[in-house]
């Protein structure tokens, strides 16, 4: 069964630019070696991530790696729930990690081709990361 989560957090001490651009491409490596597909933003120290695949192995990263990373604080689940397909396998080998103005541009051209898939959680999903995204 598919299954997606996403949350927001904060980070518990300031990274630098190599940091994060480190982090981020270990997550996609990882999560793409898995078949979980998804997006990674940062804005202002804080994270939002959207994922998806296979439901024991998003349960697993989330419960068992995200939420006792120390890197980060205060995360707040947005949502969790089964879903049909998988949103994010066609962009960019399907998991990205956002830090600069020309991913955020190529990310919202992403979210509107795939808001004429006419689905609640795809709607939902690019409302809140357009917001996270305006956000800072």
């Amino acid at each position: 069964m598919l299954y997606s989560i996403c949350y927001v957090s904060t980070l518990s001490n300031t990274l630098e630019d190599n940091e994060l651009k480190e982090l981020f491409d270990f997550c996609s490596s990882k999560n793409i070696s898995k078949g979980i597909t998804g997006v990674l933003l940062h804005n202002s120290g804080n994270f939002l991530q959207y994922f998806e695949g296979d439901e024991v192995r998003i349960k697993e990263l989330y419960y068992s790696k995200i939420k006792k990373d120390t890197r980060h604080k205060n995360i707040i689940t947005l949502f969790e729930k089964t879903i049909d397909v998988q949103y994010f396998t066609g962009y960019e080998a399907g998991f990205t990690s956002i830090i600069g103005e020309n991913q955020t541009r190529s990310l919202r051209s992403y979210l509107n081709l795939l808001n004429y898939l006419d689905s609640a959680e795809m709607e939902a999903l690019s409302k809140t990361v357009n917001s996270f995204l305006s956000a800072g």
